[in-house]
């Protein structure tokens, strides 16, 4: 095994578990930042895009302590026949009570479900993990180098969500459409800003993201 090799295994493994604890504590700050911005990013993109949507209300499996006397106002959804909690956020099937259904369109992220959360959460944990690696490898942030990372974001999510994505989904990156590839660039984007935006080059000993010949719009 070589010197070097050697060298950051003994850093790694022997080294102080505050200051890991101290880079991991970073990291998960990092990636809340990047999912919630993520998530707001999506809401205002499919307003500007569908203006006469109201809500868009999705299946969620994370159980959640509703009572049931709140469900009170009927509702008639694209899901079916629902009754809405008062928070008008919730909906609950009238034939099957254990069936609740949520508005992620006027849901902040953290007013999501764990369910619905946790997949913001995936997509920002590997745009981060790959910035982060982009600067130690010192890596041009190039329109190459952030499909590179898009690509990736892709492969994972068909994986996370390969039984129910439609199937024009469900193809290699460089098959997307442009409007599609967009939705993973700008995931890792926003890595790219919240990492600047909130000086975490400080916190990781690095330098902060310069791109290299891409636009930012």
């Amino acid at each position: 095994m070589h010197l070097i090799t050697l060298i950051i295994y003994a850093i790694f493994f022997c080294g102080s578990n505050v200051e890991l604890r101290r880079f991991d504590k970073h990291f998960r700050f990092y990636v809340q930042n990047v999912a919630s911005r993520f998530h707001a990013n999506w809401r205002k993109s499919f307003l500007e895009k569908n203006p006469f949507v109201r809500n868009r209300f999705k299946l969620t499996k994370s159980r959640t302590n509703y009572n049931s006397s709140d469900f009170v106002y009927p509702m008639i959804l694209t899901v079916g026949s629902c009754l809405v909690h008062r928070n008008l956020k919730v909906a609950q099937s009238r034939l099957n009570s254990s069936l609740l259904y949520v508005d992620i369109l006027n849901m902040n992220y953290n007013e999501l479900p764990s369910d619905w959360a946790s997949e913001n959460r995936a997509t920002a944990r590997i745009a981060c993990r790959y910035v982060l690696q982009g600067l130690r490898r010192k890596r041009l942030f190039s329109q190459n180098y952030i499909d590179e990372i898009s690509e990736i974001i892709h492969i994972q999510w068909m994986k996370r969500n390969g039984e129910y994505a439609s199937k024009d989904l469900m193809v290699p990156f460089r098959n997307l459409t442009e409007i599609e590839k967009d939705k993973d660039r700008k995931a890792v984007l926003i890595a790219c800003i919240t990492f600047n935006e909130h000086f975490l080059y400080h916190r990781f000993n690095s330098t902060p993201v310069h791109f290299f010949g891409y636009i930012i719009e």
